[in-house]
């Protein structure tokens, strides 16, 4: 158990490093360009209202055995690896952890290991993938540069492969990019 805890925060870690990255040469380069919260505001009118599901669209994670179809207008970004939506500083990162069953590294996800990432537990609940297959997703809150963030993460797979997906957006966005990024997660699946 405390292999698969280790595990679980070097995933974490590396989510969380990752996103701070990128939302850090997001707003570099906004900065830069002496673009402030207007632009933000205007790249919403680049997020689609809804999302339907098209096997076409699916992407495979490179690395990974995952599949995923990303919302209109995320680009996909190596160093995640997953989609990035600079307008509205969202991202939806995809990971795989092999050999772990997700049910174990969910179990291990409450309120304290949360709050040793910097984070606020807001929910967790079971949730029924695009498949069928069943997945844990957990709602937390945390701040990051001003901005309090909404962090949703998905656990799904079998006893041999996870799936884990991290996404991220501004609280102030949330009922423009919840609903469209929940909908891109729940459609990942393992492709072997």
């Amino acid at each position: 158990m405390n292999k698969v805890i280790v595990s679980v925060l070097l995933i974490v870690m590396t989510a969380v490093s990752a996103f701070s990255q990128e939302l850090g040469q997001q707003q570099d380069s906004q900065s830069s360009q002496a673009v402030g919260m207007g632009s933000v505001i205007n790249g919403l009118t680049m997020v689609s209202d809804n999302f339907v599901y098209d096997e076409s669209k699916m992407v495979a994670i490179p690395s990974t055995n995952i599949r995923i179809q990303p919302p209109e207008y995320f680009q996909y970004s190596d160093s995640l690896p997953g989609f990035l939506h600079v307008g509205t500083m969202s991202s939806i990162q995809v990971q795989e952890v092999v050999g772990t069953s997700y049910l174990l590294i969910s179990m291990a996800m409450d309120s304290a290991y949360f709050a040793s990432q910097g984070m606020t537990l807001i929910s967790s609940e079971p949730v029924v993938m695009h498949d069928g297959s069943e997945g844990v997703l957990f709602t937390a809150e945390m701040k990051l540069k001003g901005f309090v963030f909404e962090r949703l993460i998905l656990m799904s797979g079998d006893y041999h492969f996870t799936i884990w997906i991290n996404a991220g957006y501004i609280k102030l966005m949330r009922d423009k990019l919840r609903p469209i990024i929940l909908q891109s997660m729940l459609t990942s699946k393992i492709y072997e």
